[in-house]
């Protein structure tokens, strides 16, 4: 097997988080390339000048933080997640820039220790495509299916590229993402690319249906086999024979229904409640969850068997803050879908609000976008979006959390350098928040959190609402 390529590079250990400090400070901080590093636990430990004045952020914004957190991330992202060098462009329309990318592994002593990353501006003549997969010249079409999904971040293109090889060998596949991150979207691309396409797609949420009711759901039932069932009823399964059924929401199935979805992938066959005809079926099945399924099955309720029979091609979509390179696109891509619908023409977003989409943390992922981009293209009278027209927690926390204090830091401490302890901190930022938005739910956006820590601090500091 072929070793990844790593970057070596000895460096003090005693890198200062908190205030950047750097033992190669010299050696990076006069160099025209952008330079950002990456500690173990995806923190962000330096940044220079130059990446700075390349991605318009101060350094006091983004020392410390979570990589996470941290827009334009997407190729140290996918080296962190592979442990490889991963090479590619970022395209910044908005700021008429292209840069190219590359991030290694820092590697100590055979021990791997974070990321580092190098950018260069690049002459903006047309947007690229990031690459699927280091050095490769991966160019073969996904399929009209799937190019129609938008985005051309490595990691949404690599797990596309993995979903379109799944569609034509009809394998069970297991869609894995966080809500509204498009896992309906690739199961019909899936569907529509396989050699089953013209068979029937059938959609079931296993998260919306009464337990007592799934099975009849699922497999359809014979008249008279339980109160109401006056006559027979074909299941989705039997509606999906020769097709493909989307099994949404697997991680909420009971685990009862667990059970006889097992035989049905093992046996491919099932009787329909209160009948003994069995029925055979030769389908394809797609599930998809956003929730933890290893973790379900630590806790007793999820079954581990089902889990390896569902997880035979496992798809991973990333979150939208994965992959914040792609949101101009989806933007306009959302106000054209919008328009279609609605007849209100796209409007042009502004520089301030495209940043402060990057910045936010997009907890609803797609769905909220597009959801925000309506509601903007409704409600804004011209013709330009700016700033003032988002919500007061995505603007707030946009111009609170990123703009540039020089000199300042956001701990405060006292004349003689002592600190409050961590409740204080804890609960001054609660009730700050709750004075700035004036409830629950729009400080917990604020502040990245639930509603529910928030009701739960406020309780504890007897703050109310």
């Amino acid at each position: 097997m072929k070793r990844a390529n790593v970057t070596h590079l000895n460096y003090n250990k005693s890198v200062s988080q908190s205030t950047g400090e750097f033992s190669h400070r010299d050696l990076f901080h006069h160099l025209m390339d952008g330079i950002m590093i990456i500690c173990s636990t995806g923190r962000v430990e330096y940044v220079n000048p130059s990446y700075e004045k390349m991605f318009g952020v101060s350094n006091f914004a983004i020392i410390g933080r979570s990589i996470y957190q941290v827009p334009n991330d997407d190729i140290v992202l996918s080296s962190i997640k592979n442990k490889r060098k991963i090479q590619g462009y970022i395209n910044l329309p908005y700021h008429h820039k292209k840069i190219s990318a590359t991030a290694s592994p820092l590697m100590i002593e055979n021990q791997y220790n974070g990321v580092m990353a190098i950018y260069r501006e690049e002459a903006l003549k047309e947007a690229l495509p990031i690459e699927i997969f280091p050095g490769s010249q991966e160019t073969k079409s996904l399929g009209p299916a799937f190019e129609s999904i938008i985005g051309k971040s490595s990691l949404l293109r690599e797990a596309l590229l993995v979903a379109s090889r799944a569609a034509k060998a009809k394998s069970t596949v297991l869609i894995i993402g966080e809500s509204g991150t498009g896992k309906e979207l690739v199961a019909k691309a899936i569907h529509e690319t396989g050699t089953n396409s013209e068979k029937p797609y059938v959609k079931v949420n296993c998260g919306a249906i009464p337990a007592a009711l799934l099975e009849s759901e699922l497999f359809g039932h014979e008249q008279g086999a339980f109160t109401g069932a006056i006559k027979r009823k074909i299941g989705k399964f039997e509606q999906a024979n020769g097709g493909t059924i989307f099994l949404d929401e697997i991680g909420d199935m009971p685990l009862e229904m667990q059970v006889k979805l097992l035989r049905v992938l093992q046996e491919r066959e099932f009787e329909r409640v209160g009948g003994n005809e069995t029925i055979q079926c030769s389908l394809r099945i797609i599930a998809a969850t956003h929730r933890n399924l290893e973790e379900l099955i630590k806790e007793g309720t999820f079954r581990e068997d089902l889990y390896y029979r569902l997880n035979v091609v496992p798809v991973n979509l990333p979150a939208l803050r994965e992959r914040k390179e792609d949101i101009i696109n989806l933007c306009e891509g959302f106000m054209k879908k919008i328009e279609k619908k609605t007849g209100i023409p796209a409007k042009t977003i502004d520089q301030e609000t495209m940043d402060a989409f990057q910045q936010y943390h997009w907890p609803g992922n797609l769905r909220e976008l597009e959801n925000l981009m309506e509601r903007l293209m409704v409600v804004v009278e011209g013709e330009v979006i700016t700033i003032h027209d988002l919500p007061s927690y995505m603007s707030h926390n946009y111009k609170t959390r990123f703009h540039k204090h020089e000199g300042h830091s956001l701990i405060n401490v006292g004349c003689n350098g002592e600190m409050a302890t961590l409740e204080e901190y804890e609960k001054e930022i609660i009730l700050k928040a709750l004075n700035n938005f004036g409830s629950f739910n729009k400080a917990a956006k604020a502040l990245g959190i639930t509603h529910k820590t928030v009701a739960f601090k406020a309780r504890k500091y007897s703050i109310s609402d």
